[in-house]
């Protein structure tokens, strides 16, 4: 027990020294100079750049611009950045510097496209040079580097959707919101970040002949046996793995505990799921379980321009 003891007190000092060590040889990162202007791409820019195009396929613009921003304790005069394209795909041309205007914070990065494919993400990485970045300073969390991709999408429109209809006592009240519609080009439409999941799931679908609106099942959870697409809040502890729903309430205490929309195969007089092309509006119809009341009936109305 003697010599077990003396063991552990050994290996003790030693991790002790070690840890004194790594303490000791710690060194803080260069500094940059004193008139390095902290240039930075911004910390909100997309991972995924869209650039519109018509159903033809004829671009709106061939350009996507990339916010970049400087310290604006330093943006008095007119600044010229070296920007080095670390990779670009063959059909993307990005400009290798930004310009800056006297008295302004904020320029772009210019990235250009060639020929295309819809569905196809075009990547590229861009750094700001070292000489002109700061890595300690910036105002929105961005970086000296950006790792993004240019995507070409063909937006049918961005639609409004107003809940409305609601059923059961003590209702709580939904404010409008705003997606972007996306044609496919493949007979299939799709609304990312659908109902404001922010988790990553996109809502893809046809539309039969009757302006019937048939989700891909690939996207989300579909009962087929039931007919119905359901969404869950993350509150609700028994389905927090399945697609949440985080629509805007008028009181921001106000959540959607589940929620479900009839498919077309089912007679329930709830079933309303359609978008009509023609008309450019559309309705969804579910039913609902909010955390301030029982359960009801709740639809959704949209158009588009």
């Amino acid at each position: 027990m003697k010599n077990i003891y003396s063991i552990l007190l050994a290996v003790s000092a030693i991790i002790m020294a070690v840890s004194c060590d790594d303490g000791n040889d710690w060194k803080a990162g260069p500094q940059p100079a004193a008139n390095n202007p902290g240039v930075y791409f911004d910390g909100s820019t997309p991972r995924i750049i869209e650039l519109g195009a018509t159903a033809e396929g004829v671009l709106r613009s061939e350009t996507a611009s990339v916010p970049v921003k400087r310290d604006e304790a330093k943006a008095s005069n007119a600044l010229q950045v070296p920007v080095k394209i670390r990779y670009a795909a063959s059909n993307l041309t990005v400009t290798e510097t930004v310009s800056f205007e006297a008295g302004s914070s904020s320029a772009e990065l210019k990235v250009t496209i060639g020929e295309f494919q819809f569905g196809q993400q075009y990547a590229f990485a861009a750094e700001i040079d070292e000489n002109y970045s700061n890595p300690y300073k910036n105002d929105s969390g961005g970086s000296s580097r950006i790792d993004a991709k240019v995507e070409v999408v063909c937006l049918l429109g961005r639609a409004t959707f107003t809940p409305t209809d609601y059923s059961g006592s003590n209702q709580p009240q939904f404010i409008p919101f705003e997606h972007n519609i996306y044609d496919n080009q493949d007979g299939t439409y799709t609304i990312k970040n659908f109902l404001y999941n922010n988790a990553g799931y996109n809502f893809s679908f046809s539309i039969d002949e009757n302006n019937n609106i048939r989700p891909l099942e690939s996207n989300g959870y579909h009962s087929t046996d039931e007919n119905r697409w359901y969404f869950y809040s993350e509150n609700n502890s028994k389905e927090s793995s399945r697609i949440p729903c985080y629509i805007p309430g008028a009181d921001p205490d106000d959540f959607v505990e589940y929620l479900y929309f009839y498919t077309a195969e089912n007679t329930s007089s709830y079933t309303a799921f359609r978008m009509d092309l023609s008309t450019k509006t559309g309705r969804m119809m579910g039913y609902s379980r909010y955390n301030v009341s029982s359960s009801g009936r709740i639809a959704f109305n949209f158009t588009w321009e």
